[in-house]
């Protein structure tokens, strides 16, 4: 087909299939990886997906793994986290003196 895909795309893409696949994610219920508004902190990636459990424990478990993961393997895509820095880290590169 005509449609370009871009690294971002593709991560959304990696990410989608991560998640049905994963064995701790509902798979009856919407499971979706979304862009959001970009803006000076970047570009949001929303996912919303639904644990196979309502126990809080697991589920922060189950969302920890998920982000570690993602951790892992943005830089397969290219991409890079971005977290917009603070006067502390600003100070340790130098920058303020």
């Amino acid at each position: 087909n005509q449609r370009s895909m871009t690294n971002v795309g593709i991560f959304r893409a990696y990410l989608t299939e991560y998640l049905r696949q994963h064995l701790l994610i509902r798979q009856d219920m919407t499971l979706m990886v979304r862009q959001l508004s970009s803006g000076a902190e970047g570009l949001p990636v929303e996912i919303y997906a639904f644990t196979n459990t309502v126990a809080w424990l697991e589920y922060e478990s189950i969302q920890a793994d998920i982000f570690d993961h993602i951790f892992a393997v943005i830089g397969e895509f290219g991409l890079r986290i971005h977290q917009a820095p603070t006067v502390s880290d600003m100070r340790a590169i130098g920058s303020l003196g």
